[in-house]
This record gives C-alpha cells, structure tokens and sequence, in this order.
C-alpha cells in the first residue's frame, strides 16, 4: 500500500478523543548552570533535569535565553544569549554550540520558537530583530526583519517567543525590567513582523504582578499560552477575535526554584503508550520485535516517522495504523501470530524490507508526513508494525507491541 498521508487516514472515520499518552510539559533552559529542566504545569512540579554542556548566562542581562521543542528530531534547541545548541531530553549533545549567525553587535537572542509547518527555527533578539533559519544542524539563514519592539531607556525589551499555527499567531513578550507590566504583542505569521495588537498578561496570585516574563510557548491546539518568569509559570487560555487577542482564563504556577530561573519555555509533547508483546510463528524467530516514534507527532512534522527495530532479518515489513488508541485485548485473526490492536483499521505503511544480517538486527522505518491541520489537534491513533517471513516453503507472521499517539499542536 502506497504510504498516505495522516489527512487521508483520518477522513474515513474520525474517533472519540481518548487519552493516548503521557501529557506534554514544560521545559526550559535555566540561567546559572544551566540546566534542561522539565516541569508539569498541572501539577507544578519538576520532573526531570540535568546539566547541560555549554556555557550558562549568569554574567549576560536578566532577559536573554530561549527554548524551543524540534518535533522532527525530538530535541530542545536552547540558547543561553550568544550560542545556540541542541539536546536530547538527557543532555546529550544533538547539535554542538555554536555561535548564532546574523546576531549584530551588543544584541542577545531572548526567544526561540520552531514553526514545523516551515520547518524553521525562529529566534527574537534584544534590540526587536526577529531572525529565520532553516532547521538545520547548525541553523542556516534565511533572514531578519524589524518588528519595532525595541530596547527602551526605561526598560522595555523582548523576552520571549511563541507561535501559534492554529491562528496563526506569533506572540512576542515585552515586558518593563526590572518589574512592570508584562506586555505581550502580537503579529500574524504571514507578516511576523508587523504588530498587530498587545494585551497586558493578568496578574496570577492576589493581584500581585508577576515579575517580567522570560520566556514564552504555545500549545495552539488547546489554545493555551505559557509564560515563565523564571520561578513560577502561568497557563493564559485565549481566543483570537482579530486583531485582537482574549485572555479567557488562567492557571498559575508558585515558584519551583527560584535560585536556578528558567530563561527560556518551550512545550515538550508527550510521549506515545505502549500495548501487547511481540510475538511470532512459522519461521520468523522469536525477535523483540520493537515498535517506537522516531521523533514527535506534531502537526506541521512533514517528516514525522514510526520506526521498528530488533526485528527478523531481510523480511518485508508493514506498519498497520488504527483510528483511536491501541483497542485491548485486541482481535486474532488467522494467519498473525497474536492479537491486532490497531483497530478499527485504517491502512498500512510499507512494505519496507527490514535488512540486517543478523537474525534479529532487522530495521524499518515508516514516514508519514503530518499536514499542519488545525481540526486534527488532539486526534488519537495507533500503530502496530507485521512482519512477513519466508522459509522452507512455507510463510510466517511476527507482531510488534501496539503504540497508541496524538496529534498534537505545540
């Protein structure tokens, strides 16, 4: 079967939203050490963090750093001001820092975002310079525009930046150092650099100002703006009434570690559950049979991925994809040596040869580009990898685990 794309998948028959996998959190790169932090808004604690290899920002002004989430290789670009870098979810080096391109003279990068629909990793420097590169390893080029949000005498100057490609929004924090309103301004990502609105960020516990903002995400398909001002974090509900942007509700966080602030804030999607084992008959061997994500179902990841490993050797292989999450305890059906969870099925992905010489050291990858659909957002599937095997005449089948993902906007 021709590979299709998730559009043509979901039109057939669109499923309940069920829940499919762990949650999305935050995550951020932190001033002093620095760390990857992540952190779960809902329940205002951290979950995980570790050093990261580079230089921090502690001698650099208050305002500078970012985070951005790169769905197409499941890694956090973070940048301390000068240099930016990218990380795995421990730490590891995925690309080396490096200094950033077209950054002018006595300016710092204060935000990051990657829009996947374009594939690019936009970055909004102190002196209101909005700059576009190519996702690459480094990032390369495209350009830089002026988006009039200067650097003031009384301490005006951008800290953060987010997209929203639902609306197709982008939202630019600018708020008053060392403490005053905490100004947002808005363009739309056909003209990013245009402002067309701003909205005071409301207060979060007893009226209280919160300190300025440094660091800002979207996850647009559930229209939520996160904001960070170091210590504490604030989930903003909005609609888009153009030209103008409505604060519809609001969930705050209390500061988590206040002597290691975030600088940046992006959202890290969740991660796909796990159903069933694998199991084989006829002469495919017993292998481990592997099914994972390559990198995350964001919408706009044109080279989202479905990967199988540790799977019998030079065999064809097809990746079965389901409308909804994994359905226990699944259906057996002659000739598949186990139960089926990808049901109510929708198509396949293959065949690919897995390779290998190996008994067990077959591979195979599955693309499945993700449109930048807006009314997919939350939509749950499943996947499950067969893999077909010859021998003596005869043929055999070999079951993988099932996933259970979601499409997400963030």
């Amino acid at each position: 079967m021709k590979a299709p794309t998730l559009l043509a998948l979901a039109l057939p028959a669109l499923a309940a939203l069920l829940p499919a996998q762990t949650p999305n959190h935050l995550v951020g790169i932190t001033r002093n050490m620095p760390l990857l932090r992540h952190q779960s808004h809902p329940t205002c604690s951290v979950l995980a963090q570790c050093a990261l290899p580079m230089p921090n920002s502690a001698a650099l002004p208050p305002f500078v750093g970012g985070t951005a989430w790169n769905a197409k290789r499941s890694g956090a670009w973070v940048t301390n001001g000068v240099l930016i870098a990218q990380f795995d979810d421990n730490c590891a080096p995925m690309c080396p820092p490096a200094p950033i391109p077209t950054l002018g003279p006595n300016a710092f990068i204060t935000g990051l975002e990657l829009v996947e629909s374009l594939d690019q990793l936009w970055m909004i420097d102190s002196q209101g310079r909005l700059h576009f590169y190519n996702n690459t390893c480094p990032p390369t080029p495209i350009g830089v525009c002026g988006t009039g949000l200067v650097q003031t005498a009384i301490g005006n100057v951008t800290t953060g930046l987010a997209v929203d490609e639902r609306n197709g929004l982008v939202f630019i924090s600018y708020p008053t150092f060392p403490g005053g309103l905490n100004r947002i301004a808005v363009s739309q990502l056909a003209a990013p650099c245009t402002i067309v609105s701003t909205f005071q960020a409301p207060p979060c516990i007893g009226g209280i100002a919160a300190p300025p903002f440094l660091g800002l995400a979207c996850d647009w398909g559930s229209e939520i703006l996160y904001a960070t001002d170091g210590a504490t974090t604030v989930g903003m509900n909005y609609n888009w009434v153009a030209p103008n942007v409505i604060i519809t509700g609001q969930t705050c966080c209390p500061a988590i570690a206040v002597a290691e602030p975030m600088i940046g804030l992006a959202i890290r999607p969740g991660r796909a559950t796990s159903v069933g084992a694998s199991c084989a008959n006829g002469p495919c061997l017993p292998c481990p049979q592997v099914h994972t994500l390559r990198n995350d179902p964001n919408l706009g990841n044109a080279q989202f991925t479905l990967g199988l490993d540790q799977a019998p050797a030079m065999a064809f292989s097809w990746c079965l994809i389901g409308n909804g999450p994994c359905a226990a305890p699944g259906v057996t059906i002659a000739p598949f040596c186990g139960p089926l969870f990808t049901l109510p099925f929708l198509g396949s992905l293959g065949p690919q040869i897995t390779g290998g010489v190996g008994p067990c050291d077959g591979t195979a990858s599955f693309s499945l580009p993700l449109p930048p659909a807006p009314g997919l957002a939350g939509q749950v599937f499943s996947s499950q990898c067969m893999t077909l095997c010859f021998g003596g005449g005869v043929f055999g089948t070999a079951l993988s685990n099932c996933l259970s993902w979601e499409l997400q906007g963030n």
